[in-house]
């Protein structure tokens, strides 16, 4: 199968072009900084973007654009533009049998509920699920493509582990009261291909339900990383009303499921240690 990653140099894309690359021929895009391998693409160069996904892939997974809450906050435009623009670039580009798969975020959620399945009503707080209510929109007009959700993700990424950074430091502030049911990356890939075929939205999240503070924990004593990890609130970040306080994602449409959070831990652990 010829894949085409959009966002390859980032953290999700970057574990699922490294995957998928073991098992098909893939070709994986970087943005503002070069990456070797990878072929460098502004998503807001349209002429460029249209170029790449046009060029005859039977899958595209697109993972690029804004991820981070308090950037899409401070520039909602710009969000828009990489995150939803950029997807309906895309979609104008391919036709039959190309098949597009977007990444989406629990976000899209305001995080009131217990739980949230594909047939909850989309209702964000932020930004950033506003963009990609936006790009989901774009993706379910032709009825050809499919949405996947994630929630928070950890494990180790090739070019950009984002996650790990969170933990670098000698303190690590994490939130007692931000549930979630994080996904451990390595487990993405076999579930995207394992859903390809379908079309709509579809939900991905790990089994295990933990605070911020409990994941991040857990991951600490699991690397044995040399940080204390402190107990806070959401109300003490810096913007208290931009982060779901509760964000568990389920599905009714299908069986899949993350890898359980203490295998994930032996195995982060492994890839840490080489």
């Amino acid at each position: 199968m010829r894949i085409l990653v959009l966002g390859a140099s980032g953290y999700v894309g970057g574990a699922v072009y490294e995957a998928f690359a073991r098992r098909h021929e893939v070709v994986g895009t970087s943005g503002r900084h070069a990456v070797p391998g990878l072929h460098p693409v502004d998503l807001r160069d349209e002429a460029a973007l249209r170029e790449v996904a046009g060029s005859g892939f039977d899958l595209i997974v697109h993972s690029a654009g804004i991820a981070d809450l308090g950037v899409a906050e401070a520039d909602p435009a710009l969000a828009i533009a990489l995150n939803a623009r950029s997807t309906e670039v895309v979609l104008a580009a391919i036709s039959s049998p190309t098949k597009l798969v977007y990444l989406s975020s629990d976000n899209v959620f305001p995080g009131t509920a217990e739980s949230y399945t594909e047939d909850d009503e989309r209702s964000p707080i932020n930004a950033y699920g506003r963009s990609k209510v936006a790009a989901e929109d774009a993706v379910l007009r032709s009825g050809a493509h499919l949405v996947i959700r994630l929630p928070l993700m950890f494990g180790r990424s090739p070019y950009a582990d984002r996650f790990l950074d969170r933990l670098a430091g000698p303190v690590t502030r994490a939130q007692t009261d931000v549930v979630c049911a994080p996904l451990y990356l390595p487990s993405l890939p076999p579930l995207i291909e394992a859903l390809a075929d379908r079309t709509g939205v579809m939900h991905l999240a790990g089994p295990d339900v933990v605070t911020r503070f409990e994941l991040m924990s857990a991951i600490r004593t699991a690397l044995d990383l040399p940080t204390e990890v402190v107990p806070v609130l959401e109300a003490e970040s810096a913007q208290p009303d931009l982060r779901p306080r509760r964000l568990v994602l389920r599905s009714v449409r299908h069986q899949l499921a993350g890898t359980p959070l203490p295998q994930a831990l032996l195995d982060y652990r492994r890839a840490i240690a080489g």
